[in-house]
């Protein structure tokens, strides 16, 4: 399980908890952080890079692919799209006040490679969990509950649920 604190000083700076590890999140000064630790929005994106990164080692080792070295840059940014746009008609959930997040991952990989081992290894990029958790979407529930109240009044209320 994850679990990530927010106390009420300073104002964003959350320290987020997984199998032992701390990492830690806040906004930029610009949005009244402190600028400690990446956004949340980064901190996806770095795991999507990192995604990539140890799935292509991963798929290289198991082929005997002799790579050296992979780096991954990762940019995205939000553009404007009409309601109507025929390539999200079949995914308008997609649309945040009429505009898409595009995220394009630049990877380089160094080594004695192949024009096709560079192909197959392109392919297996877009296969990695976080690219395809974020392409493919998920659905997300929640529940919020005062501090002290049990879990099992949970029951009780209805969860949340919305779609990525």
């Amino acid at each position: 399980m994850i679990k990530a604190i927010l106390r009420s000083e300073p104002k964003f700076l959350t320290s987020v908890e997984i199998d032992g590890h701390v990492q830690i999140l806040d906004e930029p000064v610009s949005l009244g952080g402190n600028n400690q630790g990446p956004t949340p929005v980064q901190n996806v994106y770095s795991a999507l890079a990192g995604c990539i990164c140890m799935t292509l080692r991963m798929y290289a080792d198991m082929k005997k692919i002799p790579i050296q070295q992979v780096r991954v840059h990762v940019k995205a940014e939000k553009r404007k799209v009409s309601d109507d746009d025929e390539q999200f008609l079949d995914r308008p959930w997609m649309i945040d006040k009429g505009q898409v997040r595009f995220i394009h991952a630049d990877i380089e990989i160094s080594g004695n490679l192949s024009t096709e081992q560079i192909g197959k290894l392109d392919v297996i990029a877009g296969k990695c969990p976080v690219h395809k958790m974020l392409k493919h979407g998920s659905v997300i529930t929640h529940d919020t509950r005062l501090a002290g109240e049990s879990d099992d009044k949970g029951s009780e209320r209805e969860s949340t649920e919305s779609y990525a």
